[in-house]
């Protein structure tokens, strides 16, 4: 049993460390369409991540280290902001047990699950629920995605992860009229 867990950690440490060693092709990320809904007094947003999280990540994830997924909501009503808001969803792989633990930031939630495929849909997901106020009027709404500089316990070494986004920053947007639904 102790065996397999030290393989498990070694093989860990050896492909993160090719990962970080080794040339990478890096991603494009971008946002699928930004859905809206009004609803009582709160603006209902929801969208995902695609092609974020392809090549490299596979080793970044098993990593053992928390890898989280940034995320900055920005309303603005004419020229004036009426909301900033940041949220991070974030994910963290127990070699021990094989599974991953992902919290997403807009819906308070923790799941754990052993597939990899669901693990990206929640670590790509954006999903949050805001107050509104009627005399906002007509908003325009625009979400930023962002990755964070880590410190990989395996290396001891920070490592900016944006680089795997070839830093850029995918951005959506949309207007959305807030007087017809109150």
């Amino acid at each position: 049993m102790f065996e397999a867990l030290t393989a498990k950690v070694f093989a860990t440490v050896v492909s993160l460390s090719m990962f970080l060693f080794s040339s990478y092709s890096g991603n494009d990320p971008s946002f699928r369409a930004l859905n809206s809904r009004v609803g009582g007094e709160y603006l209902q947003l929801r969208t995902s991540l695609s092609g974020a999280f392809d090549n490299d990540f596979p080793d970044v994830f098993k990593s053992g280290s928390v890898i989280p997924a940034n995320y900055m909501l920005t309303i603005k009503s004419g020229n004036k902001k009426v909301l900033e808001k940041a949220f991070q969803n974030r994910v963290r792989y127990n070699p021990g047990k094989g599974t991953y633990e992902v919290y997403t930031a807009g819906m308070n939630r923790t799941i754990e699950t052993e597939s990899y495929s669901h693990m990206l849909a929640e670590i790509s997901g954006f999903e949050c629920s805001i107050p509104i106020k009627s005399e906002w009027g007509i908003v325009s709404v625009q979400l930023t995605a962002s990755l964070s500089t880590i410190k990989f316990a395996q290396l001891n070494k920070p490592v900016d992860l944006m680089v795997l986004w070839k830093f850029k920053k995918p951005q959506i947007g949309t207007t959305v009229d807030l007087r017809k639904s109150l």
